[in-house]
């Protein structure tokens, strides 16, 4: 019996194939390492990081309206986007409605999204109204009175309602 002899196609096809499942075995663990991270982090800090679109695994949109001692609030287009980055939270116009993408499903609040905007959410000040005696803040959502303030969590097609009175 002669030995096989095998051409040099065989063993490039055979290296390239093998290259082939060490890249995608490793981009595997890379994205489960990285998965995992992701679920350790608060609802703050995946609200403040970037993200894109092809990581979206939870996908909502709650709706803001706001009335600031008697005037209503416009809610601002592209907060929390920049030319460079996109937060898991943020708008696409004035219109109140918040976008939710984030490539891990969490409990995000009311208060994650005021950290996106960068505008203070505290019994003392909402946005640039800084209260004075006997001014009161009051929460709704979908009609009903909260006591959950900044620890609201923000559902599918909730209507939250934030009143400085």
């Amino acid at each position: 019996m002669k030995g096989l002899k095998l051409g040099f196609g065989f063993w490039l096809f055979t290296l390239s194939l093998a290259a082939a499942v060490l890249i995608i075995g490793g981009f595997i663990v890379f994205q489960n390492a990285k998965q995992e991270k992701i679920q350790k982090q608060t609802s703050r800090e995946v609200a403040l990081s970037c993200t894109t679109d092809m990581a979206t695994q939870f996908h909502i949109h709650p709706v803001l309206k706001m009335t600031l001692l008697g005037k209503a609030q416009e809610i601002p287009a592209n907060i929390g986007i920049t030319p460079l980055c996109m937060n898991a939270i943020h708008t696409h116009d004035a219109s109140g409605v918040i976008h939710i993408e984030s490539s891990v499903k969490k409990d995000f609040t009311l208060g994650d999204f005021f950290a996106v905007w960068q505008k203070p959410f505290t019994k003392e000040q909402v946005i640039d109204a800084v209260l004075l005696s006997g001014q009161k803040v009051s929460v709704t959502v979908n009609g009903k009175e909260v006591e959950t303030f900044d620890q609201t969590i923000l559902n599918d097609k909730d209507q939250i309602e934030v009143i400085v009175r």
